[in-house]
């Protein structure tokens, strides 16, 4: 893998008292104990962080961590729970959630340059192109499959294990009408359809395509209830993201670039200097 430079990934929540609450007595020192394995082996590690709605009240704590630390930062907000007796036991609110993601991108550019924050660049790309660049905000349907252990053939990653959510098997050979016109094919393509109705006069559809298809119907056992129940967090951020990216265009000088500014004339970091950034990746 170090010689493909393929990166390996596993989860952390932040400092050992934190994770370990999350995750369970040892877990941090066992992920860090790995991580050094992995890094002195000559492996690139990336960390995914859980935020739930005890941990988000630590947000500035656990992005402190990750700077100490040197990581990049990519969030992922706790659902309910498809399997628990108490659902929303840890699930982080779609509200608190978009505060968060406000929150990381005040962080993001207050250390412009130093740090990363994933899904603050992955949002900030998708209003910059005007369409979805990472999964969530994007119109799967009928171009994303992901394939289980035993040959299983489901809509996405997430479905996998997931009896329910079989749409064939690869053993079967299926054409992709067959895939499409199964039972989880015909859920999926009346979700994208769904959205084209409810979400027509949002002005962020075309980056967003009403959020997660997996998030708005596996908990509802595949009834189609609504979009992805972060539908708010995304409005929030989306929202701020083009306010901000308005009010800078319209302030900056000639050019967009700052030229013939004096260096102590010259603003902090904006949402166009991440933009920018990110166009250029």
């Amino acid at each position: 893998l170090a010689g493909y430079h393929v990166p390996i990934g596993s989860s952390i929540d932040g400092p050992e008292e934190i994770t370990d609450s999350q995750r369970g007595e040892g877990y941090f020192a066992r992920c860090m104990k790995g991580y050094e394995a992995a890094t002195a082996a000559g492996l690139s590690v990336r960390f995914i962080c859980t935020f739930t709605n005890k941990s988000v009240r630590h947000k500035e704590e656990i992005f402190d961590f990750f700077k100490a630390k040197g990581f990049d930062l990519k969030l992922h907000p706790a659902l309910p729970s498809l399997r628990s007796e108490n659902p929303k036991e840890w699930a982080l609110e779609p509200a608190d959630y978009g505060e968060l993601l406000v929150y990381l991108l005040d962080k993001s550019l207050e250390n412009f340059g130093e740090m990363e924050v994933m899904n603050i660049n992955d949002l900030c790309r998708c209003v910059f192109t005007r369409r979805g660049s990472v999964c969530t905000y994007v119109n799967c349907m009928g171009n994303t499959f992901a394939i289980g252990p035993d040959g299983s053939i489901y809509p996405c990653y997430r479905f996998v294990g997931m009896p329910e959510w079989v749409m064939a098997n690869v053993r079967d050979r299926p054409t992709m009408e067959q895939l499409m016109q199964s039972e989880p094919g015909r859920r999926m393509t009346a979700f994208s359809d769904y959205v084209d109705t409810a979400c027509k006069d949002c002005s962020h559809i075309r980056y967003c395509r009403g959020g997660c298809p997996y998030n708005a119907i596996a908990p509802s056992g595949g009834e189609l209830e609504g979009v992805d129940p972060h539908c708010p967090a995304y409005k929030r951020i989306f929202d701020e993201l083009n306010e901000r990216m308005n009010a800078e265009m319209f302030d900056e000088p000639p050019g967009g670039m700052g030229f013939g500014m004096t260096v102590s004339q010259k603003k902090k970091p904006g949402v166009m200097a991440l933009m920018r950034k990110i166009s250029m990746q």
